[in-house]
């Protein structure tokens, strides 16, 4: 497969700023995973265990010094638009197992295959990813689907997960925290109301309900907050699409 890195290639204009994580010695985890994976696609290979250690950090830093980058075995905001790649349907080998990995490691993994195949299955799986955060739906993975997916969108592992994350960054007045867990409309709704903690919201539960999972919290005067959240029927992710003030 010809690399073609994704800071070169064009996404559409989705009105998102880009946000890189800081993947240093000693992180552990799935952008990690990622790391190793680019670097490997980009001729320095490292084993892909998760784990950034002395020969990943040896890996970053050959890569960097084969850009002209700074070389400091850190990836972050100037490393991260040299190493992704972009992937579309069709693309095969590690790059895609990186966006396979990410996608495997959100909510009902188990339907996507780390293979580097990048196939139909991957193809619904990032126009799902997409379509919840309201980025262009085309199915390609560039700049603006990649910093979503490396930055923490869509992580929950179940509904109740996705809606209390979601009800904690209302009550922190973050809308970017409420972003990485709903869908625009669903937070451009809720944060339509205001929150005093004084106001006294207490969790009711979750229970199942018409292809939903809805969470409750109740306020001292009375006031109720559902949260509902849907696993995405062509994607394996979780997201607040519904919120119900009554």
């Amino acid at each position: 497969m010809a690399i073609v890195p994704a800071d070169k290639a064009q996404e559409g204009e989705d009105g998102m700023a880009l946000a890189w994580p800081l993947i240093a010695e000693n992180a552990t985890g799935e952008d990690v995973r990622s790391v190793q994976y680019l670097v490997t696609a980009h001729g320095h290979p490292t084993a892909v265990d998760g784990v950034f250690g002395p020969l990943t950090k040896a890996a970053v830093e050959a890569f960097q010094a084969s850009r002209g980058l700074a070389v400091d075995g850190i990836v972050g905001p100037q490393t991260w638009p040299q190493l992704i790649v972009q992937v579309l349907q069709g693309s095969q080998g590690d790059p895609v197992r990186a966006v396979q990995g990410q996608i495997h490691s959100r909510g009902d993994g188990a339907v996507i295959a780390v293979d580097g195949m990048f196939g139909p299955d991957t193809a619904d799986a990032v126009a799902a990813f997409q379509q919840l955060l309201g980025l262009t739906v085309d199915r390609i993975v560039g700049p603006v689907t990649w910093s979503s997916l490396l930055d923490g969108y869509l992580t929950a592992i179940d509904p109740a997960t996705a809606a209390q994350r979601t009800f904690d960054a209302w009550v922190a007045h973050s809308q970017p925290a409420a972003r990485k867990d709903a869908t625009p409309a669903a937070v451009a709704q809720l944060f339509a109301q205001s929150f005093s903690q004084a106001d006294g919201w207490s969790s009711e539960g979750c229970q199942g309900a018409a292809g939903h999972t809805f969470c409750s919290w109740r306020r001292s005067n009375g006031t109720e907050l559902r949260i509902g959240v849907e696993n995405a029927v062509i994607g394996p992710f979780y997201a607040v699409d519904e919120i119900q003030f009554t």
